[in-house]
């Protein structure tokens, strides 16, 4: 009975291992010398080549706007709204499109707030009304852009906070 019960426990202590292992923290790209290993991660800088490259579709975001929940993952059966086909195209010369769900194309003017790059703001005019969105810690990993939004509509007076994913339009 005791080296039954022994067994039992270590089994569980080597399951318990080996699944903390399978569920750790996972770095993107590992670089090994003969002494080190160096973690690399592969996030990329926010410049106005990289957000020109592509028209960049939500593929997933999630916030409150007004007193409502608002959540749309692409795909997804559990959404509040509809993004399937709103998307940005961005210019180098700081100008953009965006292109609501319904289908309309408005020019919009965006900037990056700080040296770094990682806070925008997209500047929408006569929508009839006009207002700033702010796109905050804006990071690229795996061609992927991952930011937080922010601002209120001009139109309807809603404050809207919302975290995005965003990926190139195919």
């Amino acid at each position: 009975m005791k080296l039954l019960f022994k067994l039992l426990i270590s089994g569980t202590l080597i399951l318990i291992l080996f699944v903390s292992s399978l569920t750790s923290c996972k770095k993107d790209t590992v670089y090994q010398t003969n002494t080190d290993t160096v973690y690399v991660s592969t996030d990329v800088a926010i410049t106005p080549a990289l957000i020109a490259a592509n028209k960049w579709m939500i593929e997933e975001t999630r916030g409150v706007s007004g007193s409502s929940l608002v959540y749309y993952l692409r795909g997804g059966g559990t959404n509040t709204e509809s993004f399937d086909n709103e998307y940005i195209k961005f210019n180098t010369d700081f100008s953009a499109t965006y292109h609501d769900n319904f289908g309309t194309d408005r020019a919009i003017t965006w900037s990056f707030a700080n040296a770094d790059n990682t806070k925008m703001l997209l500047n929408f005019t006569n929508t009839p009304a006009s207002f700033t969105v702010t796109w905050d810690n804006i990071h690229s990993k795996n061609g992927k852009i991952y930011l937080d939004e922010y601002f209120t509509d001009g139109n309807t007076g809603a404050n809207t906070h919302k975290q995005a994913i965003r990926v190139p339009k195919p």
